[in-house]
């Protein structure tokens, strides 16, 4: 097998611990990982604020993707890419069918600088991320504020139902899926984590069969299909469990350092 040089993994659910935190042992194999030369990445679909903030807090902005991939972290200089936005006519777009098909959802938006959400939007959202709240989502889209993504939620649909849904009145350029059951994603369909693992490899100019991507959600399934290595953790939605080669142990029980260490040695 071709010797993995980077790792692309999903925060929430593989990272971090159900608690939220870095456990020591996958802390400890992060910095192995480096001082190894071996490249670790995360690709997350939480706000981009959130992402960069968590970054700069866990010392991990080195290789960072945020809202899927609409959103590059590099250091070395630091600087943050926008590689993907959404324009205003799809938003208008959007709305219009969120409207018009799915009476009593409640939408939110992520930009370039905020977690924008209508009034009753965190209700239906275990944890919800600090947010700014509005009615007037696409206001808050300017030149100097772009827009990265939808969301959308609904008391009574989960998000796959949600999914289903948006297939049916499909917007040119936009695609929908979930990373957790309380509501939708819909964001450029290049915006995917597996387009931010295909740029990190070529940044990094490592060959796509020489990476290994993790994750536990239906949105990392695009980083699994790109990866020389796809790998699950145990607590993995079924359908990524499907795509992946190797099922690691659950995020509480540190899978992302177990495959590190199998890669190191």
């Amino acid at each position: 097998m071709t010797r993995i040089q980077l790792v692309c993994t999903d925060l929430d659910g593989v990272l971090l611990t159900s608690a939220g935190g870095l456990s020591h042992a996958t802390g400890k194999a992060l910095a192995d990982a480096r001082a190894a030369g071996l490249q670790v990445m995360v690709a997350t679909g939480r706000p981009t604020r959130d992402a960069l903030d968590w970054a700069r807090e866990a010392g991990r902005q080195r290789l960072l993707a945020c809202a899927k991939r609409a959103v590059m972290w590099v250091s070395r200089p630091p600087r943050v890419r926008l590689e993907q936005n959404g324009r205003k006519g799809q938003l208008e777009q959007v709305f219009a069918w969120a409207g018009r098909s799915v009476r009593g959802g409640v939408l939110g938006l992520d930009t370039e600088h905020e977690l924008v959400l209508q009034p009753g939007f965190a209700d239906l959202v275990p944890g919800c991320w600090p947010h700014t709240v509005s009615a007037d989502l696409i206001g808050r889209a300017t030149r100097g504020n772009r827009a990265v993504k939808v969301l959308l939620a609904h008391p009574e649909l989960s998000a796959p139902q949600l999914v289903d849904a948006f297939a049916g009145q499909a917007v040119t350029g936009l695609r929908a899926t979930f990373s957790t059951a309380h509501f939708l994603e819909i964001s450029p369909e290049h915006a995917n984590k597996g387009e931010a693992l295909r740029w990190a490899a070529e940044h990094r100019r490592i060959p796509l069969a020489a990476t290994a991507a993790v994750g536990d959600m239906p949105n990392d399934l695009p980083m699994l299909r790109k990866a020389g290595l796809p790998a699950a953790v145990a607590n993995a939605h079924p359908e990524v469990k499907a795509a992946a080669r190797i099922l690691l142990p659950s995020n509480d029980d540190d899978g992302v350092a177990s495959l590190i260490h199998a890669i190191l040695r």
